[in-house]
């Protein structure tokens, strides 16, 4: 079989960045310029992913909908993505008008209540509809004048990253106290660079973060590629026998946390080259060593689907430490990613609560056609991309719900065709 990845490929706009932009955006009251950079045209785009889209639809239905003249309630439906869902908590808290904030099934269960009990703290007017800690919730808007709080992060670092981004309209500012074991830190380090960029004042400690009152100021943005998306073509670099990829306009000084994959996949003999066009992947003809992997997700776990596949299909026994929020997700991912990939591999493996453990993977089922291998991605994009690059190894690859990938890369299908 020909194994071979060469080519170029159109990454994606940060969704991360581009969601935290469109929330500084409506708090300043402005629409923000984005520059398109010096290294491609597309640059400086906001993410079509499916998650932006909503967050951009839903804020702007806020805004316009005269909610704060009315005592009618204003359902605000955030779908599937978390980011919105959260993002908006806090924003619907300062907004004069009642709100009725919801979801899908699985956002209705995904965790909520660190956030909502810090915005109680600071005064918000927010209550529970069903369970306990879950949307969907009902919130009197009002002006918050904030204050000191403290918040457990050890769940989602978009709990912070809500608070602090509505920080600059508060008149005390924010004192915020982090309680221990916060997790994906580099995506709050990326809220903070963000609002700095528009003119906030932030201070970063260690376990501590303060945001002084003060006006969003409208500038330029450039958006960058998405990282977490490279994750997958990182993942098909590691998982081809020759490969000269051209990722476009990637950059390593990036906002974004998951740029650690470019060192990560070193040890898959994938090597990062920056150029000024972008990073361009090839496979080092080193012999790799077969010494086990270790792997912390904990600040980073977006990278956890195509790191593991990765080593599934490279039968490199690997241990992933780090996991805990990952049955928070789209899907519960660990559970999601072993029982599709049972269906052409043999491995043995022991999970706890934060440790996966990937002993030993052997040769494809012999009895099973790859051909008749249909995937489940339970929902979930990252689940479906990480599955995808396994063509590479099983021939053809076919999913239920392909679509699923809009959520954050919807050209994912295009890009990948001109390969299979």
């Amino acid at each position: 079989m020909d194994r071979q990845l060469k080519g170029s490929v159109s990454l994606p706009g940060s969704k991360s960045e581009s969601n935290r932009v469109l929330m500084v955006a409506a708090y300043g009251g402005f629409s923000f310029e984005m520059e398109n950079g010096k290294r491609r045209t597309e640059n400086g785009k906001l993410s079509e992913a499916h998650d932006t889209v909503l967050l951009k639809q839903t804020s702007l239905r806020a805004e316009r909908s005269g909610a704060w003249q009315s005592t009618e309630e204003v359902i605000i439906d955030c779908e599937d993505v978390g980011t919105a869902s959260r993002f908006l908590m806090s924003y619907l808290a300062g907004k004069p008008g009642t709100w009725i904030l919801t979801g899908s099934p699985r956002l209705r269960q995904r965790p909520m209540a660190p956030l909502v009990e810090a915005l109680r703290q600071l005064g918000a007017d927010i209550a529970y509809l069903e369970a306990e800690g879950c949307l969907p919730v009902k919130i009197n808007g009002k002006k918050l004048q904030g204050g000191s709080v403290l918040i457990d992060a050890s769940q989602s670092s978009q709990f912070v990253s809500s608070l602090l981004m509505a920080a600059p309209t508060w008149e005390r500012g924010l004192q915020l106290q982090l309680k221990a074991e916060a997790v994906s830190m580099p995506y709050v380090d990326m809220t903070i660079a963000i609002m700095r960029h528009f003119g906030a004042k932030v201070e970063r400690r260690v376990d501590s973060i303060e945001v002084q009152p003060g006006a969003y100021q409208s500038k330029p943005f450039v958006v960058s590629p998405d990282w977490s998306a490279a994750s997958y073509w990182y993942e098909m670099a590691a998982l081809s026998d020759d490969c000269d990829l051209l990722l476009e306009g990637l950059t390593l000084d990036s906002l974004q946390g998951d740029a650690v994959v470019a060192e990560w996949f070193k040890a898959f003999g994938v090597q990062s080259s920056f150029e000024p066009q972008g990073v361009r992947l090839t496979k080092s003809d080193d012999s790799l060593s077969q010494e086990p992997l270790v792997f912390d997700f904990t600040m980073t776990p977006d990278l956890f689907p195509a790191v593991f596949v990765t080593c599934v299909a490279l039968h490199r026994p690997t241990v992933f430490r780090g996991i805990q929020t990952l049955s928070l997700k789209e899907s519960d991912r660990v559970t999601a990613l072993v029982t599709e990939l049972l269906k052409c591999y043999h491995f043995d493996y022991s999970i706890n609560h934060n440790e996966i453990i990937l002993n030993t993977s052997s040769l494809l089922h012999h009895k099973i056609a790859s051909e008749n291998i249909v995937f489940d991605p339970f929902g979930d994009h990252r689940v479906a991309m990480a599955l995808a690059g396994l063509f590479l190894r099983l021939g053809s690859v076919s999913f239920h719900h392909p679509e699923v990938v809009s959520k954050s890369y919807p050209t994912f299908w295009s890009e990948l065709q001109t390969y299979f």
